[in-house]
């Protein structure tokens, strides 16, 4: 009864107000062109901290990409004209898509095969590409120098080899591969084996060592070897030089695709497909090479990016004119790529715990008073620009971070007012913040990233911060409960790979439980549904600066959407891990639909469903859907 009122003097106020006439929303604003009906559409439109997912609808008319009205079967259907597509979605669970902050595509783009090989010809002359199947270390390293010198013997002249290791389907082999790759793979063994061809061999995530023949090329296009990310000082840039083992993150976009935009564009494009698959269709990230960032700007010019990208700025120039234009940046773009901020040095890993000698001399520092860290930090807040898509790590650091804000604000003159007006962030809550931070992260005005990954994996996040310095310090990791208990916005990070278990790690925020480890990893901080849907929808577009547009299903918002083969909100918790997105929508198109349910309402299957060799794990129930016609039914 109080959502039929509020629609009626909804539409009365807008034609009294705004035409003068009768409350006519068709007449006046074009005939909606797609109607969704006979839905349960959870709008999210409560923004409090509260565990309440607003107001749910039964319909939603959409027009010009974006949401025309909500409201009942009778009040919607009324709307539709001759041309309008009505949809009978048979009672699913309609929720706004989901936005990733600290999510890079362009990164995982070359980090699983499926995107590259769909778009890349195998016949190309200028990339050979292998990737090594998921086993145990030892036995992918055993297969490493087999497959190489295959790919060495198949390239042509010249050719770029681009191979990498797999840290299992479940990221079981992520600890042994990382302490075992810089020993058996070594720059000058690369040298050894592909003395002609410029290669990178990747450890399995973004770590990778690549050669001299592609140190040369890198050089080509970034003379000094400073990159996004990359090294920075001369005794960083001496051992890049020497062992070639780094992040190397522009290798692929800069230099692989070098004069290649409209190529690169189309394999980011279908990265991001894969992403829109499992009802992600907005990032919060950097786009970590000048090149990617040209591919989504041709993406969007072509009016062909499937998702939405809101970056930040991440060097490698942090001069203070360079600072200032990019603080003018600040929100600004179109509505499918726009700045969101800047930042330079990951923070560090450091904490005010005591742990092991060993533990402690592991610990890095990139934010104290001096370092270079903090000195950029504070040169992009003094020029007027806002802190975000950060890493972070250690309670210590983010003690440091915080000094800067205060004291670069200062020195800018700024007001409190003006400092929480930014919004200033730091991601993954991978050890921070400790329960006294809160209320200062509170008083800055600052909305924080939150990685449900690290309660997933066992070398890193909670399980190694229990290990590291005392299971009491675990609720430190991801500390969800907390942060939103003082009134603090939270968004959702992934940062892996692994759109396929964005609903696992909903509910690993839920439960907080490893079944790795067989344990609860900071019980207090354990969030119920709503709060883990509000990350990824409501807040999650106040840290992109889009809250007036995008999270939530309203009226004159974009129709970007997902629709579900469950009730999120009704099933058993245990069953959250199991739901499937059936279809999504970016601007009130479908950038994915299952052909389940395309047959049902009379559309085409689009999307990674349709693409040939379905062959990744999280591409199996999407390929099973393309012979099961009951899906979704």
């Amino acid at each position: 009864m109080k959502r039929t009122a509020i629609f009626s003097l909804l539409l009365i106020t807008v034609a009294a107000t705004v035409w003068g006439q009768k409350p006519d929303v068709a007449t006046k604003l074009g005939y909606p062109q797609l109607i969704i009906y006979n839905a349960k559409i959870v709008t999210m439109d409560d923004a409090s901290f509260r565990s309440s997912p607003g107001t749910i609808v039964q319909a939603m008319a959409i027009r010009d990409k974006k949401i025309l009205a909500t409201g009942t079967h009778g009040e919607i259907r009324s709307l539709a004209g001759s041309q309008t597509r009505q949809v009978d979605l048979k009672g699913r669970t309609v929720l706004p898509s989901f936005i990733m902050t600290h999510e890079h595509p362009t990164d995982w783009a070359f980090q699983e095969p499926e995107a590259l090989k769909h778009v890349l010809p195998e016949d190309n002359d200028f990339l050979i590409v292998r990737w090594l199947k998921p086993a145990p270390p030892q036995e992918q390293f055993a297969a490493f120098e087999p497959t190489f010198k295959e790919a060495v013997a198949s390239a042509k002249p010249g050719q770029w080899i681009l191979l990498s290791f797999h840290w299992g389907p479940e990221y079981e082999y992520a600890t042994e591969m990382q302490n075992l790759f810089p020993k058996f793979i070594t720059k000058a063994r690369l040298d050894q084996l592909a003395p002609n061809h410029p290669v990178k061999v990747k450890n399995g995530f973004i770590t990778s060592v690549i050669n001299s023949k592609a140190l040369e090329e890198l050089r080509k296009v970034h003379p000094s070897l400073q990159v996004m990310e990359g090294p920075r000082t001369p005794d960083e840039i001496k051992s890049y030089e020497e062992t070639g083992f780094g992040f190397s993150r522009p290798v692929e976009p800069d230099v692989i695709f070098r004069g290649k935009t409209a190529l690169l564009a189309d394999v980011l494009k279908a990265e991001m497909e894969i992403w829109a698959s499992y009802g992600i269709t907005t990032y919060g990230s950097s786009p970590y090479a000048f090149s990617n960032f040209q591919a989504l700007s041709y993406l969007d010019r072509r009016g062909d990016m499937p998702a939405r990208f809101a970056w930040g700025y991440t060097g490698p120039d942090f001069d203070v004119d360079t600072l200032r234009y990019v603080a003018g940046l600040l929100g600004h773009g179109t509505d499918h790529l726009w700045n969101i901020g800047a930042w330079a040095t990951p923070g560090g890993t450091c904490t005010t715990l005591d742990a092991s000698s060993k533990v402690k001399q592991s610990e890095r520092c990139a934010f104290a008073p001096g370092s270079l860290g903090r000195e950029t930090l504070e040169r992009i807040i003094r020029a007027g620009g806002r802190i975000a898509t950060l890493h972070s790590g250690g309670d210590k650091d983010i003690d440091y971070f915080l000094d800067a804000i205060e004291k670069a604000s200062q020195d800018a003159g700024l007001t409190l007012e003006e400092v929480r007006s930014k919004r200033h962030a730091f991601d993954h809550g991978e050890g921070a913040p400790r329960p006294d931070q809160i209320p200062r992260i509170k008083n800055l005005g600052m909305i924080l990233s939150e990685i449900n990954t690290n309660l997933w994996e066992t070398h890193r996040g909670a399980s190694r911060h229990a290990r590291n310095y005392g299971i009491e310090y675990a609720s430190w990791v991801v500390p969800r409960k907390s942060v939103t208990a003082a009134g603090i916005m939270n968004s959702f990070e992934i940062d892996r790979p692994l759109p396929h278990k964005v609903f696992p790690f909903i509910h690993k925020g839920i439960t907080r439980y490893n079944d790795r480890d067989q344990k609860v990893y900071g019980a207090r901080e354990a969030t119920d549904r709503i709060i883990q849907l509000k990350a990824l929808t409501t807040w999650g577009s106040y840290y992109v600066l889009r809250e007036k547009t995008l999270g939530t299903l309203e009226p004159g918002k974009f129709a970007d959407f997902i629709v579900l083969d469950r009730d999120y909100l009704t099933i058993p918790e245990g069953d959250i891990p199991n739901i499937r997105v059936l279809m999504t929508a970016v601007d009130g198109r479908p950038v994915h639909l299952v052909p389940s349910l395309a047959r049902e309402i009379g559309m085409q299957a689009v999307g990674p469903v349709t693409w040939r060799g379905q062959s990744l794990p999280y591409l199996v129930d999407a390929a099973k859907d393309l012979k099961d016609s009951n899906v979704g039914n």
